[in-house]
């Protein structure tokens, strides 16, 4: 057998990326190996050699499926209806023609009639979504109404990677807010990070116990005003605790979930639910339905929603 140098060893050519290596292909492959030069094989090395590789295959064909974007198509949706990308939970969600491309709109004009009525779309999506209507979220509806959410259907729940998406805020008296929902739980808990055309700031919500709280704004000194004519890209990051959220790539706000809170107004004591210890919604992992996010009668448009697990 000729010595090896050490450098440029071919891997045997036989070698398949799935499945059990038979006894029949061991000594092609063997004789394969050796002819590449490689010194000392025995049988045991040379198994090893071969469950390594197989492994180390199996390992990036997995990865590869995990890091597969979700990209969210609208073109076969039907424009004046609700997507069927999406699941409406509260507000009036419509896919509209904008220019040359389907997008969709939350409207928030039927909105204003509605605003004192439980919803009844929230029960009948909670069924669909849960397979119940939940009481815990149903007890929650009031106060849930008051921001019109849409949960994506193809992703079943959402731990860490990226959600990016393009809005376009149109109009709104009381609020122009477009944002992503996250870590949507059953009992109708979530988070979302918003963009607020009225504040000109981004923030992290919470959404536990039927009220929505505040957990994290941007600075308020610097003023975000992209132009409301035009597009602009949300986008959020999950690395384990860790949240950041970007406007039209600037780095906006970041947040550690399960971080004590600091104090409130006047700095008196923080509420007890923005607390970790008792909020699981606050408590990483993140590990919940995901989807787009709007407040009272916010009229916006959006598109190119992608999802990038890690």
């Amino acid at each position: 057998m000729k010595k090896s140098s050490g450098f440029g060893i071919r891997p045997p050519s036989r070698l398949r990326r799935f499945g059990r290596v038979r006894r029949s292909s061991m000594s092609v492959l063997r004789a394969e190996a050796e002819d590449s030069g490689f010194v000392g094989i025995r049988d045991s090395g040379f198994v090893w050699i071969c469950a390594a590789a197989i492994a180390a295959a199996l390992v990036m064909a997995v990865t590869a499926i995990e890091a597969a974007d979700v990209k969210v198509d609208l073109s076969k949706e039907q424009v004046g209806r609700p997507p069927a990308t999406f699941e409406p939970m509260v507000g009036t969600w419509l896919v509209v023609q904008d220019g040359g491309e389907k997008v969709i709109m939350v409207d928030g004009r039927p909105w204003v009639a509605s605003k004192d009525n439980p919803t009844k779309l929230l029960i009948e999506s909670a069924r669909k979504l849960y397979g119940t209507s939940n009481e815990e979220l149903m007890d929650n509806a009031r106060q849930f109404a008051y921001f019109p959410v849409a949960v994506l259907r193809s992703v079943d729940t959402f731990s860490n990677g990226t959600i990016s998406v393009k809005f376009k805020t149109i109009d709104g008296e009381a609020d122009r807010a477009s944002g992503i929902l996250f870590n949507v739980k059953p009992n109708g808990d979530w988070l979302a990070v918003r963009y607020n055309d009225t504040e000109n700031n981004v923030a992290l919500w919470e959404f536990h116990n039927g009220i929505r709280r505040n957990v994290r704004f941007s600075d308020r000194a610097h003023k975000f005003t992209p132009d409301r004519a035009s597009w602009h890209e949300l986008k959020l990051t999950i690395d384990g605790a860790r949240l950041e959220t970007f406007l039209d790539g600037e780095l906006a706000l970041a947040y550690t979930l399960g971080a004590t809170p600091g104090p409130g107004r006047n700095n008196a004591p923080p509420h007890p639910d923005l607390i970790p210890a008792n909020n699981a919604v606050l408590r990483p992992p993140v590990q919940g339905k995901i989807g787009l996010w709007a407040k009272t009668d916010t009229t916006s448009y959006f598109k190119d929603y992608v999802v990038s697990p890690k």
